[in-house]
């Protein structure tokens, strides 16, 4: 009688009701509705919808792009600072490359949220098209340019319309379910880590083509603008990605797609497209019932923005900061990049740095090859390990694998020190074997550490108050990890500068000092399996719509 009454319930039979709980549970505690809520019976296994694999396809070649434009200057921008006269000296060269790193994502940081919202109001395709668009003019105008001023506006620039990314995952998550979204997912981390490979080999390899392609571009033109080759190479498959979204990407936003219907349905009623023409980017009063859900009112928004949420209420911004368990995963969410990317940053730096003042005196050329060797080796640790020791650790492997950044801090002056022991006044590019070892160990364990950026949308989508504010909670994360990317370059690149410049340390303070964050950031986030216990339970407890407290001091 309790299974039958219990498989039943529905919505006029209450889930946890007396008699779906059984004689003994008359008077369940709250212990016990969280145990038994917790306790789902099983249903059955759903069939995994098929991938649409060409609009997958298509989209990959667009998020190739952006990648691409980003990190095919890391090999050349600190040789690029040296010899159009940006720094003066190869001690004060962390400075403005750190400068130039940072620019990308401090603008983004003020942008990429309204490149979303963008999308929300004129559809998908739109916005990457012209994300395409200015992302290949930007990095042109890098190539071009010749004082310091320019190069820092065609970075601002680019920075400002690179939001492809966010709206990227908005199209994954409309054109697959939950049977296929995790391997739709992937591909975003994928394609990621192959720009990396591309654009740090373009970067390396076409840098200064004069010197290193001398039959083919030894000319005034390419003498002159040693750097424009990686970056028109670039701007080449920008312009790929762009033709193919124009010719083969689908629209998928419902909104778009619903009043397309609505305008086929009424053509095909005999009213005309003209009088179903709507207004985009702009909260209206009243719109076509047969559009869709009308969009809220100013006063409707205001009001929602001051109410308490209901179960499946979207949460306002303030709400998702004061539930329990999203401000302390946001701030392991900066703390984790804000130390990845200081580390990439700086190992760009220093390797490219002379042996004599604490770096490894490597080529571009060199940097290229082992950043897209690490690149290759990211790509197969994602797609093939993290899955498995994910599901075989949990979230326990958060700290740990915050703990392997350490230990690249701590090889770094233990490399150097090795290969000062061959001379300090070896010439760039011409090293012993032992140190392009070394520095592929470094690099492969920053891939290995790199398996904390999936695990860290685990994080954030377990810690959301409610499902529907999973995205709000994801906007949140993205704005604290382009503060991290706009701080770090600059600052961990001009500690660098003031080391070597003062031979603080023994030049080696830098080191010293991310050593002791990066050591920090472990022991804070030892404790994100409890935070993330305790955002369930209280996310548990709202469905059963029980008043979850908000700690006031909790922000």
């Amino acid at each position: 009688m309790t299974a039958s009454a219990h498989s039943h319930s529905g919505p006029t039979t209450p889930l946890l009701s007396e008699t779906a709980l059984g004689p003994e549970s008359s008077t369940p505690t709250p212990t016990t509705l969280l145990t038994r809520c917790s306790s789902p019976v099983p249903s059955p296994p759903k069939s995994r919808t098929p991938l649409p694999k060409f609009q997958l396809f298509i989209l990959c070649i667009v998020m190739l792009a952006e990648p691409v434009n980003y990190t095919q200057i890391f090999p050349y921008v600190n040789d690029m600072c040296i010899r159009l006269g940006y720094a003066k000296s190869e001690k004060e060269v962390g400075f403005i490359s750190g400068l130039i790193d940072s620019l990308f994502a401090i603008v983004q940081l003020f942008t990429i949220i309204h490149w979303g919202r963008l999308s929300d109001y004129i559809g998908r395709k739109p916005v990457l098209i012209s994300g395409l668009c200015g992302g290949a003019s930007c990095t042109l105008l890098f190539g071009f340019s010749h004082s310091l001023w320019l190069t820092i506006f065609a970075r601002l620039l680019g920075g400002a319309l690179s939001g492809n990314l966010v709206v990227c995952q908005s199209i994954v998550s409309e054109i697959t379910d939950e049977t296929n979204e995790a391997q739709a997912f992937a591909l975003i981390s994928l394609m990621w880590a192959v720009g990396v490979i591309v654009g740090t080999s373009v970067g390396g390899t076409f840098s200064r083509p004069a010197e290193q392609f001398p039959r083919i571009f030894d000319t005034p033109f390419w003498r002159t603008n040693a750097y424009l080759l990686p970056c028109l190479i670039a701007a080449c498959i920008s312009t790929v990605a762009c033709l193919s979204a124009i010719t083969f990407l689908r629209e998928t936003h419902p909104r778009k797609l619903a009043e397309r219907a609505a305008r086929q349905k009424q053509v095909q009623a005999g009213k005309g497209v003209l009088g179903t023409a709507l207004s985009y980017g702009t909260i209206s009063e009243h719109e076509p019932t047969e559009v869709g859900p009308l969009r809220p009112t100013i006063s409707e928004l205001e009001a929602q923005a001051h109410s308490p949420p209901t179960k499946d209420a979207p949460f306002s911004y303030i709400q998702i900061l004061r539930s329990p368990g999203v401000a302390k995963a946001l701030a392991s969410s900066f703390l984790m990049m804000f130390i990845n990317q200081a580390w990439d940053v700086v190992f760009i730096l220093w390797a490219y740095t002379s042996i004599r003042l604490g770096g490894l005196s490597m080529s571009p050329l060199e940097l290229g090859y082992c950043l897209a060797s690490a690149g290759a080796v990211g790509a197969c640790i994602q797609m093939l390990v993290f899955p498995r020791v994910q599901r075989a650790t949990g979230l326990v492997l958060y700290p740990w694998l915050l703990g392997v950044v350490a230990l690249q801090f701590i090889g770094a002056p233990g490399l150097h020190w090795w290969v000062s022991l061959w001379g300090v006044d070896r010439p760039r590019g011409e090293l012993v074997p032992s140190t392009y070892v070394g520095a592929l160990i470094l690099l492969w364990l920053g891939r290995v550490a790199a398996m904390i950026f999936p695990l860290n949308f685990i994080v954030l989508k377990r810690v959301a108050p409610s499902k529907s504010s999973v995205a709000s909670t994801y906007g949140c994360a993205q704005v604290v990890n382009a503060g991290a990317r706009a701080i770090s370059p600059w600052f961990v690149s001009s500690l660098f500068a003031i080391s070597v410049q003062h031979n603080l340390l023994g030049g080696d303070l830098m080191w010293a000092v991310m050593l002791l964050l990066t050591l920090g950031a472990v022991g804070f986030t030892r404790g994100l399996p409890g935070w993330v216990t305790e955002a369930e339970r209280a996310r548990e407890k709202r469905e059963l719509d029980e008043p979850v407290p908000v700690p006031a001091g909790e922000v």
